[in-house]
């Protein structure tokens, strides 16, 4: 599967690639690693075993096992999807906020293979690369793709299909794909968009109910920075409603000034 985003951000990607670049040399490090020890236990022991996790306490498990890949075409269509499409939240986001959402969509994954692989291994990063697929069609839903850099498509319809071909595919095929963590991955993803939406709306309410007192007391540099989150919480309110290309100039410069300070913090 290919895709390809035909559209201009204004500059978001020209600042470089943060955390992504990282998440991206760590895969193939170890990709190469475990190319190095293909005749060792090397990737059974990292990879997720619900049932080692369980009966030995093999926490690490839950983690490392978004490192690992099968083949070369496993890490090359995760990699590429990370990057083409993770760029665009980390730029909006900044680096720490994407990286939790990152890691929340692997374990996610792995928390869905617990019910539909307890008995398997399952490797790779296609669960926070879903993720990753279904936040930027909730935050740009009407974003043009390419699929297979021919036939357009909306970022929303995209994700939907996809959802519904894994769901198809887990319940009736059986191709060693673990479609279920790419269906935990796309639902933490959800989880975490929608649990940030309710965090933003009640700091609203506590802070406009702070505003009806008398008498407040705050430092400008804590005002200030309150003051700057409440506008970007509000911007991100609205791309999730009507999409990132209805954003205004002075908008989308809110946003890069906000995702810059959090790569510098």
């Amino acid at each position: 599967m290919s895709f390809y985003q035909g559209y201009d951000t204004r500059g978001m990607y020209a600042r470089g690639g943060g955390v992504i670049m990282k998440l991206i040399i760590a895969n193939a490090a170890v990709f190469l690693l475990q190319q190095v020890l293909i005749r060792t236990y090397f990737t059974e022991f990292f990879a997720l075993s619900p049932r080692l996790v369980v009966t030995r306490g093999h926490l690490w498990r839950i983690v490392t096992y978004m490192f690992l890949h099968g083949d070369l075409f496993h890490i090359a269509i995760n990699m590429f999807i990370i990057w083409m499409f993770g760029r665009t939240l980390e730029q909006m986001w900044g680096s720490r906020r994407f990286l939790r959402f990152y890691f929340a969509c692997g374990i996610g994954g792995a928390a869905l293979s617990f019910v539909f692989a307890f008995n398997t291994l399952v490797i790779g990063a296609s669960a926070a690369a879903y993720g990753i697929l279904l936040a930027f069609g909730v935050l740009f839903p009407n974003q043009r793709i390419l699929l297979w850099f021919l036939f357009p498509v909306k970022a929303r319809t995209l994700v939907i299909a996809l959802a519904i071909l894994e769901l198809v595919k887990g319940l009736s095929v059986s191709d060693g794909i673990a479609h279920f963590a790419h269906l935990g991955g796309m639902a933490a993803a959800l989880i975490f968009l929608r649990g940030e939406h309710r965090l933003r709306g009640l700091r609203s309410f506590f802070s406009d109910l702070a505003g009806r007192f008398p008498v407040r007391i705050s430092f400008d540099r804590d005002a200030e920075t309150e003051d700057s989150a409440l506008k970007v919480d509000s911007i991100l309110d609205k791309i999730s409603k009507k999409g990132y290309e209805n954003l205004t100039e002075t908008e989308k410069r809110i946003l890069e000034r906000y995702a810059d300070r959090s790569r510098e913090s």
